[in-house]
């Protein structure tokens, strides 16, 4: 049942590239882009980090982040 919620939600992101920003987490989840931001640095999110401040969630990852799957 698990895959098949996943399968559903990459659909629901079709629209977003596959390394999302702070600013998309925002767009998707409704909080505010700094507090995305927070999130990456302190590593609440699955990211990755590019130079000192450029933040990125793969898509995947942060859909396994999302329905609970922190195995992803």
């Amino acid at each position: 049942m698990i895959q098949n919620v996943a399968t559903d939600n990459t659909e629901m992101f079709a629209g977003y590239p596959d390394l999302l920003t702070p600013a998309h987490i925002a767009e998707i989840t409704g909080m505010s882009v700094q507090y995305a931001r927070t999130m990456c640095r302190t590593g609440m999110l699955p990211t990755v980090q590019v130079g000192k401040s450029r933040w990125y969630v793969p898509k995947q990852r942060f859909i396994a982040f999302l329905i609970g799957d922190c195995d992803q």
